[in-house]
């Protein structure tokens, strides 16, 4: 994007990029349905429902960004934290007692037999930082928010 462009040009482009992106994870649901249809092997039926489930969020985000450029825009508050601040400070704990159990079970496999376990305990230990990170990236919106 050009620094040329005007505000409102810039946040014209993101949404047709939002819609245009849009497309694209609607391709992906619609080829992981037709993978899900035609393989009943757990491991590839598993990956295919995860890729799925994540592109119906990833079009639920950019319709969230779309929406706040074009309707309302995403207004928070420091008493939209005070409410609920308590129980996501115990999320972040769970979601690190995840990440470390995640760490600690790669460390037990059998380097023998671990391609598949190996696989699916990667993905769950990505899956759980990225959780983590979603709630420490919340708790900095809120820092700069107080003074």
């Amino acid at each position: 994007m050009s620094d040329k462009m005007s505000k409102k040009e810039r946040q014209e482009r993101l949404v047709a990029n939002m819609r245009k992106w849009q497309k694209v994870e609607n391709a992906a649901v619609a080829q992981t349905g037709s993978i899900i249809e035609n393989t009943s092997n757990p491991l590839i039926r598993f990956v295919a429902e995860v890729i799925q489930r994540d592109s119906n969020m990833h079009h639920r985000v950019q319709q969230l960004i779309i929406d706040s450029l074009t309707r309302e825009s995403i207004k928070v508050s420091v008493d939209d934290f005070k409410a609920v601040w308590g129980d996501i400070e115990k999320h972040i704990a769970i979601e690190r007692q995840t990440v470390e159990l995640a760490q600690e079970s790669l460390a037990a496999l059998d380097h023998d037999r671990e391609g598949v376990h190996k696989y699916l305990l990667e993905y769950l230990l990505a899956d759980e930082q990225k959780h983590d990170k979603l709630l420490a990236d919340l708790a900095l919106i809120r820092k700069a928010m107080y003074p």
